[in-house]
């Protein structure tokens, strides 16, 4: 009994170390992200179909925000997400 209880203290022991230390470098060692993109991000439809050329709509979003893509390069929103795209950018421009 005494040898089950050992090697439940010491596998709950080791989980809680290996977690916080999991905690404490996922904090340290974050990739912050562009606020830009993620708003462009947010005002496409996320249909990650590929049409625009990009495998995804996050990627379509980077190009956006890098100036490698036009603001239509989603053929799937038309019109309506080319003028939010144009809405954020001109925000964003305004901003800084």
């Amino acid at each position: 009994m005494k040898t089950i209880i050992i090697s439940i203290v010491a596998v709950g022991g080791f989980g809680a170390l290996f977690g916080a230390l999991l905690g404490f470098f996922a904090e340290k060692y974050k990739v912050e992200k562009n606020p830009l993109v993620e708003a462009i991000y947010e005002v496409l439809p996320h249909g990650d179909c590929a049409a625009c050329g990009y495998p995804g709509c996050h990627a379509c979003a980077e190009a956006i925000a890098e100036g490698k893509a036009p603001v239509d390069a989603c053929v799937v929103g038309g019109a309506p997400t080319t003028a939010k795209v144009k809405k954020v950018l001109e925000e964003f421009k305004n901003k800084n």
